[in-house]
C-alpha cells in the first residue's frame, strides 16, 4: 500500500505542473488584467504600459511562469496584484471554510445515500423503490442554486430555524458555526445523496442478483448477514468511485453555494480575482483545487485496495 501511494504521490507532480501551466495560459486573456484594474476605468494606455513595466508583467510568458513555479515549489505563492497580501495567506484563511463546506456535504451525502441506495435494492419494484427512486429522479434533476433557495425559503423564511446567510467562525462558538453550514452543506449534499444513492441501487442489485449470494441464500445464509458481509461491501466498490469524483466536484460546485449563501471561502476568491484579473491568487487556487483533487484519488485508490485486496500492488 505504501507502494501505491508513493507511486500516485510521484505521478501527481506532473499533473499539478501541467494544471499550472494550463491555468496560466487561459488566465493571460482574462478580459481584465490587474494593472487596468488597479487604475480604473479612466485610465489611459500609458499609464497601463507604465504600470505594467512597475510590476515586471511585460517581461516574457515562460519567465514569468518559471519564476513562479520556482516560487512555488519554495511555498512562496507570490502576493496578490490587487490588495499586496500573500496569496498563501489569502488562501490559508479561505481554504478551511470551502473544504468545511464540501466535506459536509459529501458526509451528509454518504449518509443519506447509501442506506436510501440499500433500501430501495432491498425492496425492488415495491411501493418503497418507487418512492426512494423518485425522490432522487426529483434531487438530481433540481439545479443546485435552486435547491439552496428553496431550503433558505422553507428552513430560514418559514421555520426561522437557521439563518438564511452569512458565516458565523467558529470563535463565536462551536453550535453558531455549525448552524451557518447546514444550509450551504445541505443544499449542496442533497444533489450528491441522489447520485450515491441510484449508483448504491444499481450496485447492490448486481450483487443480489449474483451467483455467490445466490447459492449462499441457497445454503441457509441469514438474509442479514448476505447483505451487509457480502453484498454491501462488494457493491460499495464502484460506489467508492462515484464518491470520489462526487467530493472533487463538491469543491468547484461549493463556489456557486458559497454566493448563494454569502460564504467567504474559495469561490468569492476567485470569482472577485477574475473580475480584477488578479492572475497570482488565480493560479494558486486552481493548484491547490488541483492537488485537492489529486489527494481525493489517492484516497480511492487506497480504499479499493483495503475493499479489495487482489487490486493491491505486488
Amino acid at each position: 500500500m505504501w507502494k501505491l501511494t508513493f507511486a500516485r504521490t510521484v505521478a501527481a507532480l506532473p499533473v499539478v505542473i501541467l494544471v499550472a501551466l494550463v491555468a496560466f495560459i487561459l488566465f493571460r486573456f482574462v478580459p481584465v488584467q490587474a494593472p487596468a484594474a488597479i487604475l480604473g476605468d479612466g485610465a489611459t494606455p500609458e499609464a497601463v504600459a507604465r504600470l505594467t513595466a512597475e510590476m515586471g508583467l511585460d517581461r516574457p510568458a515562460p519567465v514569468l511562469f518559471f519564476e513562479w513555479v520556482g516560487n512555488a515549489l519554495r511555498g512562496d505563492l507570490g502576493r496578490s496584484y490587487v490588495t499586496g497580501l500573500e496569496v498563501s495567506a489569502e488562501i490559508a484563511h479561505r481554504l478551511p471554510i470551502t473544504l468545511t463546506l464540501a466535506l459536509g456535504g459529501i458526509f451528509i451525502a454518504i449518509l443519506l445515500g447509501v442506506p436510501t441506495g440499500v433500501i430501495a435494492a432491498l425492496n425492488r419494484n415495491s411501493f418503497i423503490d418507487r418512492a426512494l427512486t423518485g425522490i432522487v429522479s426529483v434531487l438530481l434533476a433540481m439545479p443546485g442554486f435552486w435547491l439552496a433557495l428553496l431550503l433558505v425559503l422553507f428552513f430560514a423564511v418559514q421555520l426561522r430555524l437557521l439563518p438564511a446567510a452569512g458565516y458565523t467562525p467558529p470563535s463565536a462558538g462551536i453550535w453558531p458555526w455549525v448552524r451557518g453550514f447546514i444550509l450551504p452543506c445541505l443544499a449542496l449534499g442533497l444533489g450528491a445523496t441522489a447520485n450515491i444513492a441510484r449508483h448504491t441501487r444499481s450496485s447492490m442489485l448486481a450483487q443480489l442478483d449474483s451467483q455467490y449470494a445466490r447459492a449462499l441464500t441457497a445454503r441457509g445464509c441469514p438474509r442479514g448477514r448476505l447483505v451487509m458481509r457480502y453484498c454491501l461491501k462488494n457493491a460499495m466498490m464502484p460506489v467508492l468511485a462515484i464518491i470520489g469524483m462526487l467530493t472533487a466536484l463538491m469543491l468547484s460546485g461549493s463556489f456557486v453555494i458559497e454566493k448563494v449563501f454569502s460564504v467567504p471561502g474559495l469561490g468569492s476568491l476567485i470569482l472577485d480575482s477574475i473580475n480584477r484579473g488578479d492572475t497570482p491568487v488565480l493560479q494558486a487556487v486552481v493548484v491547490v483545487v488541483a492537488v485537492f483533487i489529486i489527494v481525493v484519488n489517492l484516497i480511492v485508490d487506497i480504499g479499493y485496495g483495503l475493499l479489495d485486496p487482489k487490486v493491491r500492488p505486488e
